[in-house]
């Protein structure tokens, strides 16, 4: 139980330490995050959503970001990429060369 609880705490201080990293207007997207998963957590099999169901929520999302313009929704996508590419780099699951599309 030690290694499990030292597992969870180091997990723990992870996530807090990306929080610390993100931009002020993207904490609302975690602490709605998390409370999806709260409420997904306590949901019968029955209960979760369709895949129409998850698509309507993904559209809904998506209207959210109407109003954000196309170059900062572009700017942050990069920089996502890039911190998942670094972070894959550090584990050594990097693939080498330049993305080359779909």
């Amino acid at each position: 139980m030690v290694i499990r609880n030292a597992t969870v705490h180091s997990m723990i201080g992870h996530v807090v330490s990306e929080l610390t990293r993100l931009p002020e207007e993207d904490l609302p997207l975690v602490i709605e995050f998390v409370d999806y998963l709260k409420r997904h957590r306590q949901l019968t099999p029955r209960q979760r959503l369709s895949v129409a169901e998850m698509r309507a929520e993904a559209q809904r999302r998506a209207s959210l970001l109407r109003e954000v313009p196309r170059a900062e929704i572009v700017s942050r996508f990069r920089e996502l990429t890039e911190e998942i590419r670094q972070e894959a780099i550090a584990k050594g699951t990097a693939i080498e060369g330049d993305w080359c599309g779909d």
